[in-house]
């Protein structure tokens, strides 16, 4: 006999299920609500490896959110073979034109959704950022105004803005906002940059 019934959730509005345990330790079996998002097809990453030879040299993706509220969830993963910083920056001004257009890809190789985000460019194209080089980057006279973080690199050093503690540390973006991400060497010493973003983009619900 059970004292309390089937637990069920609702995977709908309409449709439930069965919630499962764990055979050995009866523990619910859940999973990350980011997780949950590249199951569900709204989960997106871009990446960009860059060599750079001087101090001030700078690897940077930058890109629009949407003028929605469907609002981006973004992390970020860094490391340079060098000494450099990396830095988040809020309400930039990049002239248009200037970068290289960024691949976004929707972490669910499944889902055709694409993401709202689009490039820093006369006609923005959704579903891409943009990258820049040191000489593209500087053709863009790329203004800072808001720093949300900078963080130091030591030589071979690898970190992350969200991965560990995403809950406390992710950044939820601002709609109709201009972003970007960037890596700064800070010694003459020859480095390679690699900066991967990954985000995923949810609607508050009512």
């Amino acid at each position: 006999m059970s004292y309390f019934g089937t637990l069920k959730g609702l995977i709908s509005d309409t449709v439930a299920r069965v919630v499962r345990i764990d055979s050995a330790t009866h523990a619910i079996e859940t999973i990350e609500y980011e997780h949950h998002e590249i199951h569900g097809g709204n989960s997106f990453t871009c990446h960009y490896s860059n060599d750079v030879t001087n101090i001030g040299e700078m690897t940077v993706i930058a890109f629009n959110t949407a003028n929605t509220t469907k609002w981006l969830h973004a992390i970020a993963e860094y490391e340079s073979t060098a000494a450099s910083y990396f830095a988040v920056y809020e309400d930039t001004s990049i002239d248009v034109d200037e970068g290289t257009q960024l691949t976004v890809y929707n972490r669910n190789r499944n889902s055709v959704t694409a993401s709202t985000i689009t490039s820093i460019e006369t006609a923005p194209v959704a579903n891409k950022a943009t990258l820049y080089t040191e000489a593209q980057a500087a053709g863009a006279n790329i203004t800072t105004t808001t720093e949300l973080s900078k963080t130091y690199l030591g030589a071979g050093e690898r970190k992350s803005i969200g991965a560990a503690g995403r809950g406390s540390a992710e950044f939820v973006l601002e709609q109709n906002q201009q972003y970007a991400f960037m890596l700064v060497a800070i010694t003459v010493d020859d480095c390679t940059h690699n900066l991967t973003l990954s985000w995923y983009e949810l609607t508050d619900k009512a």
